[in-house]
């Protein structure tokens, strides 16, 4: 593999690993009720969007991520009124009827007549909450057929809501379309939803990235690691100048025999070769399907571990490796030398000795030339594409294993209790649940929220820290990037 399509296949992972993991919140929001009404790739301005449903997807220009829109987690987010009562609103009737040409026939609000802009808009509402075509115009059509020439939007309002209850199916949960067509955003928004709800669709974007870590590391090891299971005596290199290389003994030889000794146990023929250092030995090879004979004399040497004097030819015989058993493949993808567990213990540790003071303090030193860089410090998304490319190198191994420390990585820093991280908002959840608990157990209501001005007060801070600490990093990753 070369490096270029290690950085490929490494980016192409990572935009695809930040799309699942807003697909987790979304999934989720989606389960629970809540209005999820916008998917994007990317961020900046639109290139392409389409309404599936109640929800916008698209892409923007700038491929560095993606963001899901659930309703409710800004305060300045407004609520969806039931469709009859957003349709047949007197103020918005009045002002379709502002817009009408004079002398159409258009009367105001309260003398009815009801101008084509609000049944066009009529129609845009029901397509907008995810009514299926065929179903809106059949909504559409049977509103206006009872509707009189004379009616007021109070009573439009009425036949509307009829139609919806003879054309929905009655609704079974919060959020689909008989609720959604019948009751708005009634419930819908993330604060109405039981705080283990909120709690499951903030976390579950992290999930998704342990959960993609663990599957590359189950691939790895059930599908590519080996493992160790001996030595076989077919001759793997032959030493330039040794005993071996006199005899005329070849890689790909199997030695079958020596002085005298058969075996197919490599152990048992070396100990025959350790026996006889310097004198003239036999060795039975089998070569292209027959065996040969072939005379070597076995140098002098001493074993650095006994100090014993034994006998060398000069040739590595052939390691034997296989595939691990699954039960040890998952084992070690979870609990092994570089498993998932080891992942995040390592994650934690990193994330401390960058984020301390002692790190942030360094990590200037370094970006000002103050210091040399750390070969062993962390590195800037740039920095891993770049280290991708190197361990193409090392093998396809290597890239799962970095592919899937990045995505521990950013699931684990994502959770980190700090505004405005998916972890800042579950301690403002945890907060405001442990006071409301306190307040009902002293007979008090419990309604207390977090101020979203202590939010942003920490909110802000940290967003300069991690504008340093990104920004340091890919400066120091262009101008003085790691080599593994």
């Amino acid at each position: 593999m070369s490096g270029s399509v290690a950085i490929t296949i490494f980016v192409v992972s990572l935009i695809a690993a930040i799309m699942l993991h807003e697909a987790g919140h979304f999934f989720t929001a989606r389960r629970f009720g809540m209005r999820a009404d916008r998917f994007f790739l990317g961020f900046g301005p639109t290139l392409w969007s389409t309404h599936r449903g109640e929800t916008e997807y698209g892409v923007k220009a700038l491929p560095l991520g993606g963001f899901v829109r659930i309703r409710g987690m800004s305060e300045l987010d407004e609520r969806l009124a039931p469709v009859p009562d957003a349709v047949f609103d007197p103020a918005a009737v009045e002002q379709d009827v502002s817009h009408v040409p004079v002398g159409v026939g258009a009367t105001g609000a309260d003398g009815g007549t009801i101008p084509e802009a609000t049944w066009q808009r009529l129609t845009s509402e029901l397509r907008g909450r995810g009514t299926p075509g065929d179903l809106t115009e059949r909504i559409v059509e049977r509103t206006r057929s009872r509707v009189s020439h004379d009616a007021s939007p109070s009573v439009a309002r009425g036949i509307l809501a009829e139609a919806i209850e003879v054309e929905v199916p009655p609704s079974t949960k919060v959020g689909d379309l008989g609720h959604r067509l019948r009751r708005g955003d009634e419930g819908r928004f993330f604060g109405d939803r039981p705080a283990w709800q909120r709690a499951i669709v903030l976390v579950a974007g992290s999930a998704v990235h342990f959960l993609i870590a663990i599957v590359l590391l189950l691939t790895l090891f059930l599908f590519t690691a080996t493992q160790f299971v001996g030595i076989d005596p077919t001759v793997s290199d032959v030493l330039e100048g040794s005993p071996a290389a006199a005899a005329g003994l070849q890689p790909g030889d199997q030695v079958v025999a020596v002085d005298g000794v058969r075996s197919d146990d490599y152990d048992t023929l070396r100990d025959r070769i350790r026996a006889r250092p310097e004198q003239p030995t036999e060795l039975v090879v089998l070569r292209d399907g027959a065996e040969l004979t072939l005379t070597v004399t076995p140098d002098l040497a001493e074993d650095p571990t006994t100090g014993e004097e034994v006998g060398q030819v000069g040739f590595l015989p052939t390691e034997v490796v296989d595939r691990m058993p699954a039960g040890e493949a998952v084992r070690e993808a979870f609990t092994g030398q570089v498993g998932f567990v080891t992942m995040v213990d390592q994650t934690f540790r990193a994330i401390g000795r960058v984020f301390g003071p002692d790190g942030l303090a360094g990590l200037f030193s370094q970006a000002t030339g103050g210091v040399e860089r750390d070969a062993q410090g962390a590195v800037s998304l740039v920095g891993a594409a770049d280290i991708a490319g190197q361990a193409a190198a090392f093998g396809v191994g290597t890239l799962l294993l970095l592919v899937a420390a990045i995505n521990v990585f950013i699931g684990i820093f994502n959770l980190l209790p700090l505004p405005p991280l998916d972890g800042g908002h579950l301690a403002v959840l945890a907060i405001e649940r442990s006071v409301n608990a306190v307040r009902r157990m002293r007979g008090r209501a419990q309604d207390f929220t977090v101020d979203p001005r202590a939010i942003a007060a920490v909110a802000v801070p940290v967003l300069v820290v991690l504008g340093f600490v990104f920004f340091a990093l890919l400066y120091l990753d262009i101008t003085q990037p790691i080599r593994i």
